[in-house]
């Protein structure tokens, strides 16, 4: 084993803190945060438990009936069942890749967390405790709802504010509307420039109501 890799072993030791999910060995590559919860979940291919450590460009995903809690150094993120992401290391922020499925993130800061879906970008629009899930529900279609706080979303160079308490649907580079008939030219619609459409929910399915109280009581200390 390499020096360096029994080092950061040596003072993981020290510290008390978990040892990683990952292979030892692994250089220069900095902690993103531990699994705090897992049950029918996966760090890559194998089986992840409490208390792994997670590293940029990591994979979590869970079964059907799993679920996954992560907690990193300004935010949280509950996986449910049939979901996962890919984590990634930026300055001063964590990034969530959304492979498949939901994702339910908290966090205080609005430059500690974002989350990419389908090229899109989803992260808080302000300061303060945000809890907000996003989930892929086809090929360029999300849902996105902002449970507490405002969240921004942007796509192709357009954006859009997300309400507290809002959920909409968004289909990402909708169809272009057929022409009118008979011809005539075109009514331009308020939002026909866009790259997406927005389509407001008035209920939605949230993740269930235990794991918001566990993982998201307090998201002001994540």
């Amino acid at each position: 084993m390499p020096r360096r890799a029994w080092a950061t072993m040596l003072l993981l030791l020290l510290a008390g803190a978990p040892l990683p999910a990952r292979a030892a060995g692994t250089p220069n590559l900095l902690p993103l945060g531990v699994v705090t919860q897992a049950s029918g979940a996966h760090f890559n291919a194998a089986k992840v438990s409490a208390g792994s450590t997670i590293y940029d460009g990591d994979g979590l995903s869970t079964e059907a009936e799993g679920a996954l809690q992560f907690r990193g150094s300004a935010a949280q993120l509950y996986l449910p069942g049939s979901s996962g992401v890919t984590l990634h290391g930026l300055p001063m922020r964590t990034q969530a890749q959304l492979q498949t499925g939901t994702v339910v993130f908290s966090t205080a800061k609005a430059a500690a967390m974002e989350i990419i879906a389908d090229e899109a970008l989803i992260r808080p629009g302000a300061d303060g405790p945000t809890v907000a899930q996003v989930t892929m529900i086809g090929p360029k279609e999300l849902q996105i709802s902002a449970r507490r706080g405002v969240l921004q979303f942007a796509y192709a160079g357009e954006t859009e504010k997300i309400a507290e308490g809002a959920s909409y649907r968004i289909v990402l580079d909708p169809p272009e509307a057929a022409p009118p008939f008979p011809q005539r030219p075109p009514v331009k619609a308020g939002r026909e420039n866009k790259k997406f459409k927005i389509i407001v929910i008035v209920a939605v399915a949230w993740a269930t109501e235990w794991a918001l109280h566990e993982v998201f009581e307090s998201p002001d200390r994540p």
